[in-house]
């Protein structure tokens, strides 16, 4: 074979044409003037045997597969589409396109300059397909998720004879936590447009994506934590263990110890906080991809705006309960209810819980969301006395086609993917305890079926099985929704409705139950200091004010979140009217101009939140000053400054 040389003095685009040639030929030869990123990288385009001489580009990803991908990447896209946005005009100005592919090289999203998105149509450099290395051969998408690290390509260092007309640019994005490639973005023009500082804005463009995801996750985490923290009275002695949607370990209870530990499977009981567990991901668990020795029995899903955004992992308690004498019974019955507040009307739900815990009734719990409908049922729980688990399943927030298999469980074998052994519904695991169906309307009416049996027959059959199981739970729904508007819409069975229509409890909003503000927000307050630790802030008289002005929409998952939102920002300081979020301002700005009383100042709303106090306590004093939470002393002298007289 002949040995050949180039000359340096020729140029690099003449350069890299002849060694391309060269390359694809049977010929020997030594270039000097062409970087080993792109020898390398065009060596393997060959063994994965990607035709250069074609005009192979892009190929479209199968529709049900590319669903999978956009779903599994809902996080990075989300993070990616104001980054991109932003750039908008730069790209416009510059003939340039901007996309975002997943980790194995499929375009996620794409924008940019609508003439060069027009040629790039023509070679299949759209969304939905797959440009890795494997599949294109070298371009700044496929081979920088290939090196791992930013890629710069110009012209004819690409491998395939269509792909060199572009300039591209690419830098992948990476996990903070753990440093793993989510994806990688790009940018890519006309080669005639391209220029080398293109490469320095698409790294600061990554790097902002990044920052946008840890925020994400940064926010995400203190959600599950809060949902997490608001379950574990459910279930007392148990151990718990929470992961994010990508495994990461990111909270466990007071009650793991190195005993509780050796339980575990080793993957688990080796875990730290902050370390990620590839088989607790949301991914892998729905493939039913998990360490030998984990039942989904014990684990919860927690979502979050409709989307599974984690996972609870439950150890129970193994050890031997005494049967309680009667002794003993009496004082389960007197344990300090969940439901809290100093008003008249949740004075009646207290007792009216401890009145359904004595009996196996299904009851039903509606309300507007957020009014407490799930506190309320752990509350019947805890107050029966039962030794099993309370067990919360969000029917409007599972999908459909999954509801089925987690409510009833399945068999062995009863459909692809099933697990080993089949799997235990939710209906089994609340054994000798509590099932809470939440909004239990969502449930399709071809489920809604199977509901109705378990409810009449206390027994569920599993998918893929005909023999009946029995169960002894006991059996809670709740919904915010109208029984009677969902069967007038069909969306709710006519015997389904009876039987669930006998005990429906309706809970009252906030706003119903004002005077309870006060109390809840330094309930809340307390909560949170004593689990994270830390000063409580001291309120303003303002800031007092402004609680009772509010009308709390969100009822009081609202009250909770602004509370510990509160606590967290704000540790040891004072809190007043600038702590007060703009969308409560707005709403109080309403509720002041629709109030003659008040003059709209910090006064105004002052003055109305001790005229409104002192209406709720029928004119007495001292029990006006301790809903606003302050002294009798003070309260007089505010009286006085505000020329209130009694």
């Amino acid at each position: 074979m002949q040995k050949i040389l180039f000359n340096h003095g020729l140029d690099y685009q003449r350069n890299l044409e002849k060694a391309w040639e060269l390359f694809n030929s049977d010929i020997e030869f030594e270039i000097p003037s062409v970087s080993k990123l792109v020898l390398d990288s065009w060596g393997r385009s060959r063994n994965f045997n990607v035709n250069a001489r074609l005009n192979q580009a892009g190929t479209i990803v199968n529709n049900e597969i590319f669903q999978t991908i956009q779903d599994d990447n809902v996080s990075l896209r989300e993070a990616a589409r104001p980054v991109i946005k932003e750039a908008r005009k730069v790209l416009d100005d510059n003939s340039l396109f901007m996309l975002l592919a997943s980790n194995a090289g499929i375009i996620l999203e794409r924008e940019g300059n609508a003439k060069s998105l027009g040629m790039a149509d023509s070679q299949k450099l759209i969304v939905g397909s797959n440009w890795s290395e494997q599949n294109c051969g070298t371009n700044a998408v496929g081979t920088a998720l290939s090196l791992q690290r930013p890629v710069q390509l110009v012209a004819r260092e690409h491998y395939c004879q269509m792909t060199k007309v572009w300039g591209c640019a690419a830098v992948p994005i990476k996990d903070l936590r753990d440093g793993r490639i989510l994806g990688v973005l790009d940018t890519t023009g006309p080669e005639h447009f391209f220029l080398s500082m293109n490469l320095g804005w698409v790294k600061a463009m990554a790097s902002c994506i990044e920052f946008q995801l840890s925020e994400n996750n940064s926010v995400t985490k203190y959600r599950l934590v809060e949902e997490a923290i608001g379950r574990i009275s459910s279930w007392k002695n148990d151990a718990i263990m929470l992961f994010d949607a990508d495994g990461f370990f990111i909270w466990k209870s007071k009650q793991f110890s190195s005993r509780r530990r050796k339980e575990l499977p080793k993957v688990l009981a080796d875990a730290s906080i902050g370390s990620r567990i590839d088989c607790m991901s949301v991914k892998r668990l729905n493939l039913d991809e998990q360490v030998e020795g984990l039942g989904r029995e014990y684990l919860e899903g927690v979502f979050i705006d409709g989307r599974l955004a984690g996972h609870i992992f439950v150890l129970p308690n193994q050890e031997v309960v005494e049967q309680p004498t009667v002794k003993q019974a009496s004082m389960v019955a007197e344990q300090p209810s969940l439901i809290k507040g100093i008003s008249d009307k949740v004075g009646k739900l207290r007792v009216l819980a401890k009145k359904l815990a004595n009996n196996n009734l299904i009851v039903t719990f509606t309300g507007e969301t957020g009014s407490g409908k799930e506190v309320v049922s752990k509350d019947v729980h805890l107050q029966s006395g039962k030794n099993g688990r309370f067990i919360a399943v969000n029917c409007g927030a599972i999908q459909k086609e999954l509801l089925a298999s987690e409510l009833f469980g399945y068999a062995e074998g009863s459909f692809s993917g099933a697990k080993k052994g089949g799997m235990l519904g939710k209906f089994e695991a609340a054994k000798d305890g509590t099932i809470l169906l939440d909004e239990f309307c969502e449930l399709p009416l071809d489920l809604q079926v199977y509901l109705l049996r378990v409810l009449e027959e206390r027994e569920v059959v599993r998918i893929g099985e005909s023999t009946a199981r029995p169960i002894n739970a006991r059996i809670i729904v709740a919904t915010n929704k109208n029984l009677e508007e969902e069967l007038a819409a069909g969306r709710l069975r006519e015997d389904l409705y009876y039987r669930v229509n006998a005990t429906v409890i309706e809970l009252p909003a906030l706003r119903d139950h004002i005077d309870d503000v006060q109390y809840l927000f330094d309930f809340f307050m307390d909560k949170v200091s004593k689990e994270a630790g830390g000063l409580v802030p001291t309120l303003s008289s303002e800031f007092r004010a402004a609680l009772l002005q509010h009308n709390w929409p969100g009822n009081i998952r609202e009250l909770r979140n602004f509370a510990e939102n509160c606590f967290l920002m704000n540790a040891g300081e004072e809190l007043t009217l600038a702590h007060i979020p703009v969308r409560m301002k707005k709403h109080l700005s309403a509720r002041v101009e629709s109030n003659p009383v008040s003059d709209g100042t910090l006064k105004g709303l002052e003055r109305d939140a001790i005229l409104e106090a002192l209406e709720l306590s029928e004119g007495n004093v001292s029990k006006a000053a301790r809903h606003l939470g302050i002294a009798r002393s003070t309260f007089y002298k505010k009286l006085e400054s505000l020329n209130i007289s009694l």
